[in-house]
């Protein structure tokens, strides 16, 4: 008998992302400098570029031209588990 285990690899993705590009992606958020609003813009980013990667903690930090962002994106790794029987 086989069980899958999910393991998570973590990754940091650096972004540059000119201040008016990225305030166009995040409209929908009331405080565009919520790490919520971050998040939304690297999960579609990544889906633009059609990566599946599991968008978690994004620090950011701006200047007047570029917001750069910080993402742990998780990517899951499946590793086949033998399971033992013990008899009875």
């Amino acid at each position: 008998m086989h069980s899958n285990e999910t393991t998570l690899q973590v990754y940091h993705r650096y972004f540059k992302i000119p201040v008016e590009r990225y305030l166009n992606t995040v409209t929908d958020f009331l405080d565009p400098w919520d790490e919520r609003a971050y998040q939304h813009f690297v999960h579609q980013h990544l889906k633009t570029i059609d990566d599946h990667g599991i968008v978690g903690m994004v620090r950011q930090d701006k200047d007047e031209n570029y917001v750069y962002l910080d993402a742990a994106v998780r990517y899951p790794i499946n590793h086949p588990t033998d399971i033992e029987k013990i008899s009875d």
